[in-house]
């Protein structure tokens, strides 16, 4: 009970209260500290994002290389034609029943066409004229 009585007691709950008052409030912190905050954090991420596009455009045209808008364009030019070959080459009838000569069957069949120009008469006649 004594403190509360106390005068340097009431002296600093005056101080208190009168340092209450005097806060700052919400609105004024926020256009004191937050707001350049916020605009100093969306600015260099501005600056940085333009900066690093700048230079990954110099560094492009320097390697000669394209940008995915460009590249994207020309292939989907080439999917194009691809797609129109490929319905030129549906429309025609496509045989594939045709078997693929076996390597022996290749062999065997070059055999017999040395066998028929290494005739006896064919090679007296290439001898006569000269030719291979």
């Amino acid at each position: 009970a004594r403190l509360l009585s106390s005068p340097s007691y009431k002296q600093k709950l005056k101080l208190k209260l009168k340092s209450k008052a005097e806060q700052p409030t919400s609105t004024q912190l926020f256009m004191n500290a937050g707001l350049p905050m916020i605009i100093f954090s969306v600015g260099a991420a501005w600056v940085l994002k333009n900066a690093l596009e700048g230079k990954t455009k110099e560094m492009e045209l320097s390697k000669g290389h394209i940008s995915k808008s460009e590249r994207q364009a020309r292939m989907e030019s080439e999917k194009e034609e691809m797609m129109e070959k490929l319905n030129k080459i549906r429309k025609q009838d496509f045989d594939n029943t045709k078997r693929i000569e076996r390597p022996e069957e290749v062999l065997e069949r070059r055999k017999l066409e040395r066998q028929r120009r290494n005739v006896w008469y064919r090679r007296w006649g290439r001898w006569i004229t000269g030719t291979q």
